[in-house]
Order: C-alpha cells, then sequence, then structure tokens
C-alpha cells in the first residue's frame, strides 16, 4: 500500500486519510471530509464536500468512484490543491 502525504510549511502532515496509518502517534489530529462518494440512478458519483460540485459521475461501483477518489485527492492529484486550502468547507 503506497500512502502520499505532504509536510506542510507549519510542520504538519495532510494527506487523503486512511485508517492504516495511525496519525495519533504524531500529537494531535484534525481530519476534514474532502470529498462525497454516493449512489444515484445512473452509477456512484464523487461530489466536493468543500464547494457541493459534483467532480465526477457515472462511475459502475463505489470501489471505482472510491479509487478515483484517492487518486483526485492524493498529493499530486488534480484535487490536492483544493485540499490545500485554509478556508473552511461549505
Amino acid at each position: 500500500m503506497e500512502i502520499k502525504l505532504e509536510i506542510t510549511k507549519e510542520g504538519g502532515i495532510q494527506m487523503l486519510h486512511s485508517d492504516e496509518v495511525d496519525l495519533s502517534q504524531f500529537g494531535d489530529v484534525s481530519v476534514s471530509r474532502a470529498s462525497h462518494v454516493e449512489w444515484r440512478p445512473g452509477g456512484w458519483y464523487v461530489r466536493s464536500a468543500r464547494t457541493g460540485f459534483v467532480l465526477r459521475d457515472h462511475f459502475p461501483s463505489r470501489a471505482n468512484a472510491l479509487a478515483w477518489e484517492k487518486a483526485h485527492y492524493s498529493p499530486g492529484g488534480n484535487g490536492w490543491a483544493e485540499l490545500c486550502e485554509r478556508d473552511e468547507p461549505r
């Protein structure tokens, strides 16, 4: 398993959450939702928690949607910059 993370200028760790990493050993943990993976007729879709916009839809399975979400919101992915913004999510 590969987990990508970024060390912030303030010394924090920013990453897409994984239960396989116990971040509490590094100190206080703050987790905020990046997106919602949901079902509607036509397939699974990924919606940004920050903006509410549907980022991608018509996935044939939840696993496909989760894989896309992970790539999108990991460091180097197209959604990484959205997660690095310091404003509160909507």
